[in-house]
């Protein structure tokens, strides 16, 4: 599974939980994103891997451990639907989600982005594994 698949299947179980919010892929532009809408957005996005090493002999096979990171951004921090709801509501919805032919998501951490105007950011990053194989 691609990237941008394993992006899509976190983004498709994220909707079906949080219908009532937007929920979608990092915007290309993250400088220009205004939160429009009236309670809060789930913007998902790769951010990167690291490989091991291939012990197999004769071609490459090695674990790729990829990180996928859910940024919450919200109009409260405390109340129903505020970004620590939000944030303990992703943990236990996503751990242990496994994307066809990846192994199941972990969270490996949740942070504080930034606060502007009284719109919150907070961060949480998922880590899973696949295989990357020589292609013949």
């Amino acid at each position: 599974m691609n990237i941008r698949e394993i992006e899509n299947s976190i983004i498709e179980v994220l909707k079906t939980e949080f219908n009532e919010l937007l929920v979608q892929g990092f915007p290309d532009k993250p400088s220009e994103f205004i939160l429009l809408h009236p309670i809060a957005a789930l913007l998902v996005h790769y951010q990167g891997g690291n490989y091991t090493m291939s012990k197999a002999l004769g071609c490459i096979v090695q674990e790729n451990s990829k990180e996928f990171s859910i940024t919450v951004v919200t109009r409260n921090l405390r109340s129903n639907n505020g970004a620590y709801e939000l944030i303990d509501k992703i943990k236990l919805l996503l751990t242990g989600y496994a994307p066809n032919e990846c192994s199941k998501l972990y969270p490996i951490k949740d942070y504080f982005i930034s606060e502007n105007c009284g719109i919150w950011q907070y961060g949480i990053d998922f880590k899973l594994n696949t295989q990357n194989i020589q292609n013949y």
